[in-house]
């Protein structure tokens, strides 16, 4: 392996970008670059999307708020942490904010960014920020798009862990959001 500064790995030389299909939530695009290592150009097809965020909101309970909904590219119902994609211009604490009342009708206190997940740093560009709310509480109805269905729960946090222990949480947002507000203490 081609080592750079601290024996890291070292930065390709990009030579080209292009864009090439647009499918409205990312576009793919495909970059050619040069191996610091070989030299020789190499090309990359990269799925190119805006930044997400995903909430893990406590109850004063202690519970936490998820949702429940169906999922077109598994043709399944998921279990997971409210989530969505960042308007442009807006932060993560903004856009999480906004999610959690759409997606649920909740709304909560101190919120802050405690991590940062890169879905697939190999093919994605997508980093969805982690933002725990406290002292969860409903105070409006949902606001849903048009294409989502979604049923709003809470579960304490140990049937969370046993839920993503047996399977009934799998998606990596979600299980990493947990895990992250388990490491942070939320």
């Amino acid at each position: 392996m081609a080592e750079g500064k601290e024996g890291r790995p070292r930065e390709w030389e990009r030579l080209e970008s292009q864009e090439r299909e647009d499918y409205e939530v990312f576009y793919v695009r495909t970059d050619r670059a040069r191996s610091p290592r070989t030299g020789k150009v190499e090309e990359f097809n990269v799925a190119v999307s805006p930044d997400g965020v995903t909430v893990v909101a406590t109850t004063a309970e202690g519970e936490v708020v998820m949702v429940e909904q169906f999922r077109h590219a598994l043709r399944t119902v998921t279990m997971e942490t409210p989530s969505g994609f960042m308007d442009e211009g807006e932060s993560p604490l903004d856009a999480a904010l906004r999610e959690l009342r759409e997606e649920t009708g909740y709304e909560g206190d101190d919120p802050r960014v405690i991590g940062c997940l890169e879905l697939n740093p190999s093919w994605q560009t997508i980093r969805v920020y982690v933002v725990a709310v406290a002292n969860a509480r409903r105070t409006a109805p949902t606001d849903l798009d048009e294409a989502e269905d979604i049923r709003v729960l809470t579960v304490s946090r140990e049937r969370a862990r046993e839920l993503v222990r047996t399977g009934g949480i799998r998606a990596t947002v979600a299980v990493s959001a947990l895990a992250l507000a388990e490491w942070a203490g939320d």
